[in-house]
């Protein structure tokens, strides 16, 4: 069967069920934003919803997914068309003129200060791992091995920053998160850290401070650093610094300031190494 018809059968099939649909087409202009230079193309990704505008100028303008502006940068004259990867991290430009295809790799960077946040590794490592975790998590508890490998295999190398992310679904993870910061004000964070992993499927009150208790803590101390409402704005300031950096589900992991999509080891590897050819160039 030749391509036009099997044009025609769509086309026909198309014509006749078109008697029995009954629907109307609803718009709604959601959003203007003034570009200011003539649009040319525009792609969006799929794994964030960034929008992305090639301009007549050779330019690119990134808005977010809810139309907030964001970057503008040069990418040469004559590109006359814009693909994006899906995971938004790769622009493909075409340029008509030159019949030439460029690829282009894009990273947001975003600043992840450590604060007081609890640190593993050697605090001058030039590799910082930034982790926003949810302590009732199970994705979160089995990630655990592959990040002791991950320092084992860079003992002065890369330092693991310990962020907030306790996901509205899980009903004690905000506690358990407090506790962990009362058990850091008293140098015991790691401890309670790997025993609420451990029974991350078993959390409740009683647990929590069954645990603390278990890792040598003082418990009066405990007692007084929970109730302070401190501790809680600490968690809420790491869950506002996930989500404009756009963690959306946990764990979320970023190197150097960089989103890693793949957490195996190998994936860790390769972008720390990454990063440890740039530190040294």
């Amino acid at each position: 069967m030749s391509a036009l018809s099997r044009i025609l059968i769509v086309l026909l099939g198309l014509l006749l069920t078109a008697g029995s649909v009954c629907a109307e087409l609803e718009k709604n202009l959601v959003k203007r934003h003034p570009l200011g230079k003539q649009p040319v193309d525009v792609a969006q990704s799929v794994s964030d919803g960034r929008v992305f505008v090639l301009l007549e100028t050779g330019e690119v303008q990134i808005f977010s997914a809810d139309g907030q502006p964001q970057e503008l940068f040069q990418v040469g004259a004559g590109i006359t068309s814009l693909e994006v990867s899906p995971d938004g991290q790769t622009l493909y430009l075409g340029n008509s003129k030159s019949n030439e295809l460029q690829i282009l790799a894009i990273a947001h960077v975003q600043q992840l200060p450590v604060g007081s946040s609890a640190v593993k590794g050697d605090a001058n490592a030039p590799v910082t791992i930034t982790l926003f975790d949810d302590f009732q998590c199970p994705y979160c508890a089995k990630l655990l091995p592959t990040l002791d490998q991950v320092m084992a295999a860079y003992p002065k190398q890369v330092k693991l920053v310990f962020k907030h992310f306790p996901l509205s679904m899980h009903k004690f993870a905000k506690q358990a998160a407090v506790a962990s910061i009362a058990a850091r004000n008293q140098g015991k964070f790691w401890p309670l850290h790997d025993q609420l992993f451990a029974n991350y499927n078993k959390l409740n009150d009683a647990k929590i401070r069954e645990l603390a208790e278990a890792v040598g803590l003082d418990m009066a101390r405990f007692d007084q650093d929970i109730a302070n409402p401190a501790l809680l704005q600490e968690v809420n300031a790491d869950m506002q610094l996930g989500a404009k950096a756009g963690v959306r589900g946990t764990p979320a992991a970023y190197i150097n300031g960089r989103p890693l999509k793949d957490r195996s080891l190998k994936g860790f590897k390769r972008m720390i190494n990454a990063e440890l050819k740039k530190a040294a160039e």
